[in-house]
């Protein structure tokens, strides 16, 4: 899915911001500047918008944002030239009077930005790869001085370096240079962060072999590509896939078999040597069309993996954020606002620990490192109530009795019909949502305990509350045509339940018990 240009400037914008920011003493507020800077970003007209920034850098000559606002022009550049001669031109114009410690990052996304124009395939081939090898040679020869260097730490200059080598491969895509853009490649992944390593770069890969007459490396190329939401390495590696012999059909299932891949190895599970009796509760806001969504997703399912439900209760809850989800429903709104969590991804452990979780696919790995870590900790923790429950689906009704070991003032028994998994792809390219919570009752507190779940009734509330949010959402109403089927209906064959006591202050969940449904 791709975000309009003005969301995703404004997101770059906020993370260099907090990225600057990181580097002065807790005690130190944001720049008076900051919040023209923030206010400039939302304004539609780019020729105003890079007129304030410049009125801003003016304004303040000493900012320490200075390297933010040249870069944040330069991304706008790319909306006010439309031909090479004058981006170039007014990149330049950038680049000359800039700061030398911030030279090299504002080179970088001029180069970066040269080959994201939307125009960038009508430019001149040869000049384009002309200027990205001037801005990067410009850029190394910056290295070798300590004002170049500027921001850079030493530990950062190996990786500092890739940043000029995905422009350079386009470009020596453009000019039908396979071999050198396979040079490149190679190069770039040997110090990239795995992070960096995304489908623009299998992209990319996949039209370098491609030019090399490499069909074989090419298609495995593009289905890594294609695994996230680039539609042209789709198309690309559907053509490959029927040229070697396979079906229309044989490569939606294939493709689709690789988009529910876990793009890493979880754990092997070793049993907690001092186990109390705590099963551990994780649980995740998400969204179908929200793109940091994935990591957390894959994160998930590793975890998934990794623990049995005697050791780990998931639960999953969509959410309209950053825009409609058809999976979400009445359950999932009244957790959101139990824990105020109203960003995708948040991840609560236990109810209490929030995990850092989001970003892509790649990013993945190190959520599931992140969340296990947390969970770890409080897996040998004592539990203050133990829990013992058994679920039957009769007809239409899920009949749940539960069993507690004790009374406990001010806590919420809370009992969750899940759906193990449901089979749904929306804007983010994640195919198979597991534990997701469709419905939730809070038992009476008592040592037993029967919940009733009607079917019918918790697929009509989340049908009516997705109505009704997009009756009252701003544009609700006016985009619900476009919107997804809505994702209601509940596979009965699919069920489990999740039973837990959580202390109503604190939030802290006391334990908690997995079972399934039986018919």
């Amino acid at each position: 899915m791709k975000l309009p240009f003005a969301l995703t400037s404004t997101l770059l914008f906020l993370c260099l911001c907090s990225s600057l920011f990181a580097q002065t003493s807790p005690q130190q507020g944001p720049p008076p500047e900051h919040a023209e800077l923030l206010l400039a970003d939302q304004i539609a007209d780019p020729s105003a918008r890079v007129k304030e920034y410049r009125r801003i850098k003016a304004a303040y000559p000493e900012t320490t944002l200075s390297m933010l606002i040249d870069m944040a022009i330069i991304r706008m550049l790319n909306q006010t030239n439309d031909s090479f001669d004058g981006l170039v031109a007014a990149q330049r114009e950038v680049i000359a009077p800039s700061k030398i410690q911030d030279r090299f990052e504002i080179l970088a996304t001029a180069a970066l930005m040269l080959m994201a124009h939307p125009g960038v395939a009508e430019f001149p081939n040869a000049s384009v790869l002309k200027i990205i090898q001037e801005y990067k040679a410009d850029a190394m020869e910056l290295l070798s001085t300590p004002e170049g260097r500027g921001r850079i730490q030493e530990s950062r200059i190996a990786s500092a370096r890739t940043n000029f080598e995905m422009p350079l491969a386009k470009a020596l895509v453009m000019n039908g240079n396979g071999e050198a853009a396979l040079d490149v490649l190679v190069e770039f992944r040997k110090t990239a962060t795995p992070i960096a390593i995304t489908g623009d770069y299998f992209h990319t890969l996949g039209e370098a072999y491609s030019l090399q007459k490499q069909d074989k490396e090419a298609l495995e190329a593009f289905f890594e590509a294609a695994v996230g939401t680039n539609n042209d390495a789709v198309s690309k590696a559907r053509s490959l896939f029927i040229k070697a012999g396979g079906t229309v059909t044989g490569f939606e299932s294939e493709l689709k078999r690789r988009q529910a891949l876990i793009p890493f190895q979880p754990m092997p599970f070793v049993a907690p040597a001092n186990w109390k009796g705590k099963t551990v509760l994780a649980e995740v806001f998400t969204g179908s069309e929200c793109p940091p969504c994935v990591a957390a997703a894959f994160a998930f399912d590793g975890l998934k993996e990794t623990y049995t439900t005697q050791y780990l209760a998931i639960l999953k809850y969509h959410t309209p954020i950053p825009r409609y989800d058809p999976l979400m429903n009445h359950a999932t709104k009244k957790r959101q606002d139990f824990y105020q969590a109203y960003s995708n991804p948040t991840v609560i452990i236990d109810g209490v620990k929030r995990v850092g979780a989001g970003g892509p696919r790649a990013a993945s790995s190190g959520s599931y490192d992140r969340i296990k870590t947390e969970i770890d900790l409080v897996m040998e923790a004592p539990v203050e109530v133990t829990i013992k429950a058994t679920a039957a689906l009769n007809g239409d009704a899920v009949r749940v009795e539960c069993e507690f070991s004790k009374v406990i003032e001010g806590a919420d028994y809370n009992v969750v019909l899940v759906q193990s998994e449901v089979d749904f792809m929306g804007g983010n390219a994640y195919p198979y949502h597991k534990m997701v919570v469709r419905d939730i009752s809070t038992a009476a507190s008592s040592e037993k305990a029967t919940i009733i779940f009607n079917i019918p009734e918790a697929e009509k509330l989340a049908s009516e509350h997705i109505t009704e949010w997009g009756n009252t959402a701003r544009d609700g109403a006016k985009q619900g045509s476009s919107w997804p089927e809505k994702q209601n209906k509940i596979d009965r064959s699919k069920l489990k339940v999740v039973v837990f006591v959580q202390d109503k202050q604190t939030k802290q969940v006391l334990n908690a018990y997995v079972t399934d449904v039986t018919h």
